[in-house]
């Protein structure tokens, strides 16, 4: 049989009698003893312009009654449409989002992490986008990165940064090097992520990139390049306030290598034929890293080349500035002298014409001597 499509056909999505159709949206969202930002997650969801949604909050070993009370607040806005869970001992993150993901059955499905934050219209237009573009499994939105501390229970912003890992199109070769958005920006559909199943609870970290390669097996994650999803980061916070991203960056690169090896080690018992293909691509990386080298060494030793015939051009310069300055110096005397003499020669000429003139005169006299 031979596939007469353009593109392949990516993998069917299993059929799910209980995932709703009505466009509603489950938002999870994962906490711990966090509620001052925890407050401006749930508010960030009230102020959407998008209401079919229902907040899955899952409290991951915090206290259980600062969770309640918070919810108590924003009750008359939430509506009846909050499923709290609370978790005795903390799970992580991966395992306390599959908490909510069991019992959610909504269309779409996102992750709404305690310390981000939306801008009001993100569900509007994600959501209208995945209902658009039935052949996309997931839609990217552009977002924005917010540095803030906190200081005596209050937030405070520092600086906003454009997210510079953005891609127009989601391509494979940029996925598989690393996670190319953060879960706050992901809209899910959720037959897809029923089909492909939970988080790893196995990765402390890292997940939402094991997600996406997943998800990305089932078809296309499109992208939205509009801001409409904040990443804050508190880059001088430890402990709970910490960001696990930065907070934990050998914790990161740990489980990146491992991530890593484990995808290769899969693919080479899979089939003994990607040795072969595991060793073509390092050649080719190792033949276009020598090339590289070689052409930056040679534009060095061109730069030197260039460097001493500078230095010789100008030692050459030096000696013979000195001898210009001395025939400069003789020139500029022999134009004063000039000057001078041009005055000089004036008198002089002056005085010529005086004699010449009574010479003439006497020579005149003598001719024509005067009558007694």
């Amino acid at each position: 049989m031979f596939n007469n499509h353009l593109y392949p056909i990516a993998n069917e999505l299993q059929d799910n009698n209980q995932i709703k159709t009505d466009g509603s949206v489950a938002i999870i969202m994962r906490t711990k003893n966090r509620t001052i930002l925890l407050a401006r997650a749930i508010n960030s969801v009230i102020e959407q312009s998008y209401h079919n949604w229902h907040l899955y909050i899952v409290n991951d070993g915090g206290e259980p009654k600062d969770v309640e009370d918070l919810v108590d607040i924003y009750s008359n806005d939430l509506n009846q449409r909050i499923t709290i869970i609370h978790n005795p001992d903390s799970l992580g993150m991966e395992a306390a989002s599959n908490c909510a993901f069991q019992i959610a059955h909504e269309e779409f499905l996102v992750i709404h992490d305690d310390d981000d934050s939306w801008h009001p219209e993100f569900l509007q237009e994600t959501v209208q986008f995945l209902q658009q573009d039935k052949s996309a499994v997931a839609v990217i939105c552009n977002c924005q990165v917010i540095h803030e501390e906190i200081i005596h229970d209050t937030v405070k912003e520092l600086a906003i940064f454009d997210w510079d890992y953005w891609k127009d199109f989601v391509d494979i070769d940029t996925l598989i090097k690393g996670n190319i958005a953060p879960p706050i920006c992901l809209l899910i559909r959720m037959k897809a992520a029923k089909t492909i199943g939970g988080f790893n609870e196995s990765l402390p970290v890292l997940g939402d990139w094991d997600y996406n390669l997943r998800l990305f097996r089932l078809g296309e994650i499109r992208t939205l390049n509009k801001k409409l999803a904040y990443y804050h980061h508190r880059p001088n916070a430890n402990g709970t306030y910490g960001n696990s991203v930065i907070a934990g960056v050998d914790k990161h690169l740990k489980y990146q290598t491992e991530y890593r090896n484990a995808m290769v080690r899969q693919a080479l018992m899979d089939n003994q034929a990607n040795f072969g293909l595991l060793h073509t691509l390092l050649h080719d990386i190792e033949k276009s890293k020598n090339e590289l080298i070689w052409h930056i060494h040679n534009t060095t030793s061109r730069n030197q080349r260039d460097e001493e015939m500078y230095q010789m051009v100008y030692y050459f310069y030096k000696k013979i500035n000195p001898i210009s300055v001395f025939f400069r110096n003789i020139k500029e005397k022999i134009r004063t002298s000039r000057k001078k003499f041009s005055k000089t020669r004036a008198a002089a000429h002056w005085v010529r014409d005086r004699i010449r003139k009574l010479r003439n005169e006497r020579s005149v006299n003598l001719l024509n001597p005067p009558k007694s």
